[in-house]
């Protein structure tokens, strides 16, 4: 069949894609624009990772590798890269976000730095490593969803197997790293947090420090009802291995 339809909602959703790979996308802590490819989730709100870099520029830890759980658009690797980690394996099991990130970084420097496997949580990367960073979606699954919408809602399973395979990956000395946010616990969705459930039942790892960020404030001109920001705060979790 040579035809077919989409809606008006979903031409538009096309056309800012398309707007957003070829302006390109600014991020604060990096250098260079973010390319996306359609469907690939991208930051449109900077605290978490200003707290990240911010926690890179004071690591003293060995920078041989990490590993980065949900690539998406690149963002957390690019950042590793920055900050001296000779290289980075990245996953998504979203294959336009491998696809896109292979064709943004070319036969570059950052190709020989970051490698890329398609598969849920550490896929195929095996190896032990020094840090594991994760991005995780901030609020709980309700629902059948949509793929794309992986990257904001986290089903049940995807905790207790991340810190699973987190455990059997990082090296003794090694640190886990979980960027989150109390955002689902202020708007009252749910009062578990997933990694203070980690921490309090599971006797894999120990808090070594928890950072936290107050986000900024809602634009003035959002028509969304976003009372809760003044309460919201972005939350960087270093863990180790007990």
């Amino acid at each position: 069949m040579d035809t077919f339809f989409l809606s008006f909602p979903q031409v538009q959703g096309l056309n800012s894609s398309w707007q957003w790979y070829q302006n390109g996308i600014v991020v604060p802590v990096l250098r260079n624009k973010l390319h996306p490819y359609y469907g690939v989730y991208f930051p449109t709100r900077f605290d978490h990772l200003i707290l990240f870099d911010n926690w890179l520029q004071r690591y003293k830890g060995l920078k041989k590798s990490a590993i980065d759980i949900g690539v998406g658009s690149g963002i957390l690797s690019f950042q590793l890269v920055k900050h001296g980690f000779q290289k980075v394996y990245g996953t998504d099991t979203n294959p336009n976000a491998i696809v896109g990130l292979i064709e943004y970084m070319g036969d570059t420097k950052l190709s020989r730095k970051i490698s890329l496997d398609f598969g849920n949580l550490f896929s195929n990367w095996e190896m032990e490593t020094e840090l594991i960073v994760f991005n995780p979606p901030w609020l709980p699954k309700s629902s059948d969803l949509d793929k794309n919408d992986e990257a904001i809602y986290y089903d049940k399973n995807l905790f207790p197997d991340f810190f699973e395979g987190a455990y059997k990956r990082l090296l003794k000395e090694g640190k886990l790293v979980v960027l989150f946010s109390n955002l689902a616990q202020i708007t009252g969705i749910t009062k578990v947090h997933p990694i203070e459930k980690e921490l309090a039942e599971n006797g894999r790892f120990q808090l070594e420090k928890c950072f936290k960020k107050t986000v900024k404030t809602a634009s003035e001109n959002t028509k969304r009802d976003q009372h809760w920001r003044s309460s919201e705060e972005v939350e960087l979790w270093v863990l180790t291995k007990v």
